[in-house]
């Protein structure tokens, strides 16, 4: 009995963590059912009914996106005031289990609405290492190690790692401290060092009318997001920060199209805090992370048509000369776990390639979302 109330107080949990998304995911999916049953045409139903249903949930669900925006802003205020009472408690010397449960709710809130991609690394700020001579390729770490004593010169390193062509990232907490490592090693005599410049993050707005082009796209928004505008320093540089990289779906069938923009970290943020108001819906912006998969090597980074592989790879059970739709192997073997088990990482491969908790494809996530700019 005590066991199954765990279960139960731990699921409670778990939606009320994610009520937002639940939420947002159930109302396009009840929109999308019901505008598929009441079509614009149709003999069966008469005009005004389908008209007067359309409308019905169209207004239903501008409703519920009302409420999410609510649930988020209450989240928002809450996380705040128990801030403030802790501070409180905490100036006044009473610390009891109480506050130690509160504190534990606004991690957890903190964590869900990061500015972040869900729980991103924090930011850092990164270097490459390398040899100035050929002779000295092999032996960049030892080199940097020998001239570098981090603790002596009072730097923060949060990470190292060596490439397979010799070089060396160097990852540092801040940018002073980046900015006195590559002094030192510009002035030594073997290695030399480039900072690594992070690319801007991307958003996607979903669920957007395919009519409103590319031209209009960015025009509605400074017109019907005065906020959002002003915030980012007023439309002459609200136009430099946010540009449309490219849409997703738009096909002749489809009416609505996923619009992803290019952003800077700052307009990022400004993005995530409000309800986008366009021409006639409005939407709420998320952050974008694509990892573009080949399904014929399973290789990431290209896609089957620009695949240099002459024989295809099955993706099910990791064996070649067939695909993933006719394996008939009862074998289950993730080709792309066992490549990355040839540098001996020791991961598991009883999965699909195509398993999104697959544990190579989620290290080549994180990899690329440290390679993205999201801000202080």
């Amino acid at each position: 009995m005590e066991d199954n109330t765990k279960n139960i107080n731990s699921s409670n949990t778990e939606v009320e963590d994610n009520a937002e998304d639940i939420l947002n995911e159930r109302i396009h999916t009840l929109s999308k059912i019901i505008l598929k049953c009441i079509p614009e045409k149709s003999d069966s139903i008469k005009v005004e009914a389908r008209k007067s249903c359309r409308d019905a949930t169209e207004r239903l669900r501008n409703h519920a996106l009302e409420m999410l925006r609510m649930i988020r802003f209450l989240k928002i205020e809450y996380a705040k005031a128990v801030r403030e009472l802790i501070e409180f408690q905490n100036n006044t010397n009473i610390k009891d289990k109480v506050v130690e449960k509160v504190e534990k709710s606004i991690i957890r809130e903190e964590m869900n609405y990061a500015n972040a991609v869900a729980r991103k690394p924090e930011k850092t700020f990164a270097v490459k290492i390398t040899a100035i001579y050929t002779k000295n390729i092999g032996q960049v770490e030892q080199l940097l190690k020998t001239n570098v004593q981090p603790s002596k010169l009072k730097m923060s390193i949060a990470k190292i790692e060596k490439m397979k062509s010799g070089e060396v990232i160097v990852e540092c907490v801040n940018k002073q401290d980046v900015e006195k490592l590559k002094t030192i090693v510009d002035t030594s005599k073997d290695l030399k060092s480039k900072e690594i410049i992070k690319g801007n993050p991307r958003i996607i707005l979903q669920n957007i009318h395919k009519n409103l082009d590319k031209t209009n796209l960015i025009e509605i928004i400074c017109k019907n997001n005065r906020e959002l505008v002003e915030s980012c320093g007023g439309i002459d540089n609200f136009q430099k920060q946010v540009k449309e990289k490219f849409r997703l779906g738009g096909r002749h069938k489809d009416k609505c199209v996923s619009i992803v923009l290019d952003v800077t970290s700052e307009a990022r943020k400004e993005f995530l805090k409000r309800r986008i108001v366009l021409e006639w819906e409005s939407v709420y912006a998320k952050d974008y992370i694509s990892l573009v998969q080949c399904f014929k090597c399973y290789r990431f980074g290209h896609k089957s048509d620009k695949c240099k592989e002459s024989t295809q790879i099955c993706g099910k059970c990791g064996n070649n000369g067939h695909d993933f739709k006719n394996c008939k192997s009862n074998d289950t073997k993730c080709i792309v776990c066992v490549r990355a088990n040839e540098n001996k990482k020791g991961c598991k491969i009883d999965h699909v390639a195509r398993d999104k908790k697959c544990p190579t494809m989620l290290k080549i996530k994180e990899k690329t979302i440290k390679s993205i700019d999201y801000g202080q």
